[in-house]
């Protein structure tokens, strides 16, 4: 499938996303924030490993205010899809894709699906919320199955089945009779 040519508005967000990205990846958070709307007090960040949102500047500050816990980061944005909400806010969808390395780990890779507001203030594009939009996990880990360089094809289905299993084993209770319930 061929994608879609770009819009000037998905031209212009792919360019802000390759400056947050190379931001990012130096870890110059400083530098970071100033791309967001600041002068949102309702801005969230809802990164996939925390729980719950966070809301506001000052838990947003702290996301980023952990010094040497990682050893280095590397954010890609891509296909960043997007429409306008209104002429000075915009709404992008765009994919993720990282390699972290936390300190006193082995260095990671995934990748997540965002979605985002952009607000343009004095002429430059702002983020004002961004949510990380992980996929099921039997879906998320069939795709890093399929690219594991070390999983050979029976232990990336013994892999799949005991997800499935653990997604199988957290049903409710009641949800059999809920079902039942339904027809």
């Amino acid at each position: 499938m061929t994608a879609a040519p770009q819009t000037a508005l998905e031209r212009e967000l792919s360019e802000f996303l390759d400056r947050y990205a190379a931001l990012y990846n130096r870890q110059a958070y400083a530098e970071l924030l100033e791309m967001w709307d600041t002068g949102d007090p309702d801005s969230f960040y809802m990164a996939e490993e925390v729980d719950p949102p966070m809301y506001g500047w000052q838990a947003i500050r702290a996301y980023f205010d952990r010094p040497g816990s990682l050893d280095g980061i590397r954010n890609e944005y891509s296909e960043v899809r997007a429409r306008h909400l209104a002429p000075d806010l915009a709404l992008a969808t765009y994919k993720l894709r990282f390699d972290i390395a936390v300190k006193d780990m082995k260095p990671l890779s995934s990748f997540d699906r965002v979605v985002a507001v952009f607000r343009r203030r004095d002429g430059e594009w702002k983020l004002a919320a961004y949510a990380e939009a992980p996929q099921a996990p039997l879906t998320m880990v069939r795709k890093l199955a399929r690219n594991s360089k070390s999983l050979g094809p029976a232990e990336q289905q013994a892999l799949l089945q005991t997800v499935k299993s653990l997604l199988e084993d957290t049903v409710p209770a009641d949800f059999e009779q809920w079902l039942k319930a339904q027809a």
